[in-house]
């Protein structure tokens, strides 16, 4: 990588290293949910605690390494929040592959995800009737019926992508205010 330059170089090298640490941390939680006999592509309380929890502990984590053993110059924002993104996003993508070949294998996932949204939908069928109709809930049992392994996994992803980045850009902001006063500090 002689072309990159350094920040950058280093803010891959920390990203994909804690991006993969934690997409192994992922997987195992993935395999160990199904394993207690939990669909882990349902979102409950516990899988949503966790995924914070990994979003905000490894982007940290890389976000301190870099600031401790590759940081050059003054902290800037972009560097955190390039880094967080990348590692949440190596997180993001390596459990898409992994959700999408576990269906592929065991297709009762993708029965189980389809029976628990059926379910949700006839214990909200009043509220769901008085606010949009019956056809309207009529087409909702068809699109459930319809669901494929690939609207599974993007709806996965796409929500931890936007629990990624929300966590990304609080981590670089409160980073990048930490950083200023340190440095006004240091100059007073």
């Amino acid at each position: 990588m002689p072309d990159i330059p350094q920040p950058i170089r280093a803010i891959l090298q920390v990203g994909v290293k804690y991006g993969l640490v934690g997409s192994v941390i992922a997987i195992g939680l993935f395999f160990v949910m199904e394993w207690m006999g939990e669909n882990p592509l349902i979102w409950t309380a516990p899988k949503l605690v966790t995924y914070c929890v990994l979003f905000a502990a490894f982007p940290l984590l890389a976000t301190l390494e870099f600031r401790r053993y590759h940081l050059l110059g003054d902290w800037k924002f972009w560097q955190g929040l390039l880094l967080c993104v990348l590692v949440y996003g190596i997180i993001s993508l390596t459990t898409l592959l992994v959700a999408v070949v576990a269906m592929q294998l065991d297709p009762g996932m993708l029965q189980s995800y389809q029976d628990v949204a059926m379910q949700s939908l006839e214990t909200n069928r009043e509220g769901f009737l008085e606010q949009f109709g019956e056809e309207q809930y009529a087409q909702t049992q068809e699109i459930v019926r319809a669901t494929t392994v690939w609207d599974v996994a993007l709806d996965d992803l796409l929500k931890k992508v936007l629990i990624g980045f929300f966590l990304a850009a609080t981590i670089a902001l409160a980073l990048s205010i930490i950083s200023s006063l340190q440095a006004r500090n240091s100059s007073n």
